[in-house]
């Protein structure tokens, strides 16, 4: 039977964890000699999402969730259940930490492409528990600086866009409170058709497209992370379409980097962006 993760919009949206955004001071990245990085994907499966009753996406800036009646929610995720085992199985064929960890090692084999010097870097399939997460960070002390990149992975309703939510945290000096912490959003879209033709597209000679996307995710997300850590400074505003639970909506921000095909900017919240230029 298959298995299915199904994500609450409140605690996926992308206003969740922008507030927290802090940038690494220039004293502190001075002061990392190296870091351990460990990238945390823990789900099984794809999420799915249902739309909340009554929410509508916000514009202009951070997209912040809407409390939800969780009895019709769970009423529409159900309705999902059937459809969503009929049309997007295939696509559960697919590991998503697979593709990450290929791609994971690739971008760290330069090291020019993060501004500290990695000394380790491991995908895992969980968080450490308790103690031994207190205990890597209680040894930033006298030892490499401590990141964990915690990373979700979702499909839009409708299938429109492929979408990944990252929180960003580094530890060092031997303090509980993390020097730097950031929101990255990648995004890509991968509908506009029907969802049958949208599924035999991404699951083409062994899900090419599919794998691509989920490499290309995993690429972004360090490079957006990288590029806050080095202090990238905002240039002009940019806008883009991006798709909130099956809703495609304009959001903007300063931008911070060029790159062919996609727009990297900040809402104002400071939550990282990467999203394709080219959507409806």
């Amino acid at each position: 039977m298959l298995r299915f993760l199904w994500a609450l919009p409140l605690l996926m949206a992308l206003g969740a964890c922008a507030p927290f955004h802090r940038p690494l001071a220039a004293a502190d990245r001075g002061k990392v000699q190296e870091v351990d990085v460990r990238v945390v994907v823990a789900q099984e499966s794809f999420m799915f999402s249902a739309q909340a009753p009554g929410v509508s996406a916000a514009t202009g800036g951070g997209l912040i969730g809407a409390l939800i009646d969780s009895s019709v929610q769970q009423s529409r995720q159900k309705d999902m259940s059937a459809e969503v085992q009929a049309i997007v199985g295939p696509l559960l064929d697919y590991d998503y930490r697979a593709e990450a960890a290929q791609a994971l090692a690739a971008e760290l084999a330069e090291p020019a492409s993060f501004p500290l010097k990695i000394r380790s870097a491991q995908l895992l399939a969980a968080m450490p528990v308790k103690a031994e997460h207190e205990a890597r960070i209680a040894a930033t002390k006298n030892g490499p600086a401590y990141m964990v990149l915690w990373l979700q992975y979702a499909l839009e309703p409708g299938l429109g866009a492929f979408t990944t939510r990252t929180s960003a945290l580094l530890w060092q000096d031997g303090k509980r409170e993390p020097s730097y912490r950031a929101a990255a959003i990648f995004q890509t879209p991968v509908g506009g058709t029907a969802r049958a033709t949208v599924i035999r597209r991404l699951t083409a000679d062994d899900g090419q497209v599919l794998r691509g996307v989920m490499r290309d995710s995993m690429k972004q997300t360090l490079h957006v992370v990288a590029m806050d850590i080095a202090g990238a400074r905002s240039g002009a505003v940019k806008t883009v379409r991006f798709n909130v639970n099956g809703s495609w909506v304009t959001v903007a921000g300063p931008g911070f980097d060029e790159q062919p095909g996609r727009v990297l900017f900040r809402d104002q919240d400071g939550a990282l962006y990467s999203v394709r230029s080219a959507a409806p």
